[in-house]
């Protein structure tokens, strides 16, 4: 396993979702490689995209060790497990209407997070 995408992974679910549930966290893992096609050396690319994920706007640090140790080891796992998001490439919060989301198909809506797929 390449460490960096496995870095970038932990760093997208420790940003998006570390309040969320163990499969939200996995739903968010499972999005950022459906969006890389499954290829590690793409994960760090589709993180630090442009306009994709907020938290790469702004200089996060990690202010929870335990949570970031938590998603180290779901980003682990994603790469172990079905995709049961059926292929989603996005997720927005339950309480954010972005303009895309009439575009997608939602798949599940996992604690806060409503995840969405290609129609």
């Amino acid at each position: 396993m390449i460490e960096s995408a496995l870095i970038c992974l932990a760093l997208n679910i420790y940003h998006e979702s570390r309040g969320e549930p163990v499969r939200g966290q996995l739903a968010v893992a499972l999005v950022t490689l459906n969006r890389a096609k499954w290829m590690q050396h793409k994960v760090c690319t589709e993180v630090y995209r442009a306009k994709q994920f907020s938290w790469t706007n702004s200089q996060l640090t990690i202010q929870d060790p335990i949570a970031y140790k938590r998603a180290l080891a779901i980003a682990r796992a994603a790469y172990q497990i079905p995709d049961f998001t059926q292929g989603a490439t996005h997720f927005h919060r339950q309480d954010i209407k972005p303009y895309w989301r009439t575009s997608y198909q939602p798949v599940e809506q996992i604690g806060n997070h409503i995840f969405y797929r290609k129609g």
